[in-house]
């Protein structure tokens, strides 16, 4: 038998919905509602209604509740009903008093009993895709709008209806023929990448990877010539105004501090290169095991990283790979967050050094843990669950994530850029809207440090730029051939280990 049900969506914020049940099943069905309709007029009644969803009360006032047993009056103001009851011979007698009313019913789990049914529902953005089986696999239509939702991006579709929308606005002329040049844009829009022969398809695809490792190639011997020009430009300075003396007494600075910074910028740089994550952390616990006193290390890794995060947002944006609603739903509270931080461990790290060191160590001791996890962690399988997972209030998340990394000196990447990919969030665009929102909290953290403590730790933050920047050519190629397992493994054994030696030497 083929399946003759016709989708429609419906706009339930101008219906009335009747829900009978308050247990699981009905919180189900509820959260399904909510998750696509959150402005639904809905009425639940049970004799029994459970914690989660006198919750949800909380935040959707549309939903009222009704703890009793239900009545015919409660059909005389919906317009449609899901019967969420274990017991079938309760749910065929719901559904023959709801008949009588004229009122369609879902029954929950008994297809054939269904006037209508709830479908697992795509949405990227204003585009919202129902899947149906007519009732015979609700786990095979979840795993297609689980495929669906991760192949469809949402920051193209969105935009992408927008511009369609403006062209339907725009275009004069009688009904066919709106319809048939809206069919033409759309064909050529998805079908142009299909449209070629499969060998010039082929012969793209060599040329792009021919042109992709020239590129390669070139950014390492464009990096290597502009290092040794730097290098040159810096000898003819330092022979002309005889600056020897002056520059041997700032690297001998703090115990030659500057040269532990170019190996601290140098490893920081091969892990944020290959994981894009862990600039902060390297630093951070380097800093903390050479004692550093708690605010220069967080002034001086959020100076350096100024540049260095600036050269990634630049290339993110030029690729496409920006968010911008994303950013700044994220950038506002981020910097007021590494403001917050920035204020706090400027006026109270000094005073308070013996507390905030260990409290500083125990987060990168936490994130150490974190990345020696991922390192041997499995692949995520996909929950077949039909409850759909939460999203993080990203403002929320911008705030907390800007104060760490303020506070502490890193933690963006592994709390922010870790959450959201997470989530299930293109990870592109997550990498991407992260990279530029970290760049500019990084310069609202810096500029703080900068009117709080002032510049007095310039060895350290050259050393940290150097080393980063003369990696930076090469650290795409060693990320390409050194195994990802295996140096989360090592990074987070060795964050891990100088974080108790550090947190060892603060209790001593």
């Amino acid at each position: 038998m083929s399946n003759s049900l016709y989708p429609i969506f419906l706009k339930l914020e101008k219906l009335s919905l009747l829900i009978i049940g308050g247990g699981n099943i009905a919180l189900e069905k509820l959260e399904s509602v909510l998750a696509n309709s959150p402005e639904a007029r809905i009425k639940l009644v049970a004799k029994e209604i459970c914690d989660q969803v006198k919750e949800l009360q909380q935040n959707y006032p549309n939903l009222t509740l009704h703890e009793r047993s239900y009545t015919d009056n409660d059909f005389n103001s919906a317009d449609l009903a899901i019967v969420a009851v274990n017991d079938i011979s309760l749910a065929e007698r719901i559904r023959n008093r709801a008949h009588q009313h004229n009122i369609l019913v879902n029954i929950a789990d008994k297809p054939g009993l269904c006037d209508f049914y709830l479908g697992s529902i795509v949405r990227k953005g204003n585009l919202k895709i129902a899947v149906s089986t007519n009732g015979k696999s609700p786990t095979v239509a979840k795993r297609l709008r689980e495929i669906l939702t991760e192949t469809i991006p949402d920051e193209d579709m969105d935009g992408l209806l927008d511009n369609m929308q403006n062209i339907r606005n725009q275009l004069k002329g009688d009904f066919t023929y709106k319809v048939k040049e809206l069919n033409r844009l759309t064909t050529n829009y998805l079908g142009e990448k299909n449209s070629q022969p499969a060998e010039t398809k082929l012969e793209m695809e060599k040329l792009m990877n021919i042109t992709k490792t020239v590129q390669r190639r070139a950014n390492i011997y464009l990096g290597i010539i502009g290092v040794l020009i730097l290098v040159g430009v810096l000898a003819l300075i330092i022979y002309q105004f005889n600056l020897s003396g002056d520059i041997q007494y700032f690297l001998s600075k703090d115990g030659y501090i500057f040269y532990w910074m170019l190996l601290a910028g140098f490893l920081a740089e091969i892990v944020a290169g290959s994981m894009g994550m862990g600039y902060g952390v390297i630093c951070t616990t380097i800093l903390l095991l050479l004692n550093v006193p708690p605010p220069v290390v967080s002034a001086s890794i959020h100076s350096a990283e100024s540049f260095t995060s600036a050269a990634g947002s630049i290339s993110h944006y030029k690729l496409g790979n920006v968010n911008k609603k994303m950013v700044w739903v994220l950038f506002p509270v981020a910097a007021v967050g590494a403001f917050i931080g920035a204020f706090a461990l400027s006026h109270f790290g000094e005073e308070y050094a013996h507390i905030v060191k260990p409290v500083i160590a125990c987060y990168t001791l936490y994130l150490g843990i974190n990345i020696l996890r991922n390192a041997f962690k499995g692949k995520d399988k996909k929950s077949g669950s039909s409850r759909q997972k939460k999203r993080t209030n990203l403002r929320v998340l911008g705030l907390v994530g800007g104060f760490i990394d303020s506070f502490a000196g890193g933690g963006w990447g592994p709390l922010v850029t870790g959450t959201l990919i997470k989530e299930g969030r293109t990870p592109r665009y997550v990498v991407g809207s992260s990279t530029m929102a970290k760049f500019l909290l990084t310069v609202v953290s810096a500029v703080t440090f900068i009117f709080t403590i002032g510049i007095h730790h310039w060895n350290i933050v050259l050393g940290l730029l150097l080393g980063g920047v003369f990696t930076a050519p090469f650290s795409a190629m060693f990320a390409s051939r050194l195994p990802a397992k295996k140096m989360f493994a090592v990074v987070g054994v060795v964050v891990i280990v100088m974080s108790l030696i550090t947190i060892v030497k603060s209790l001593l």
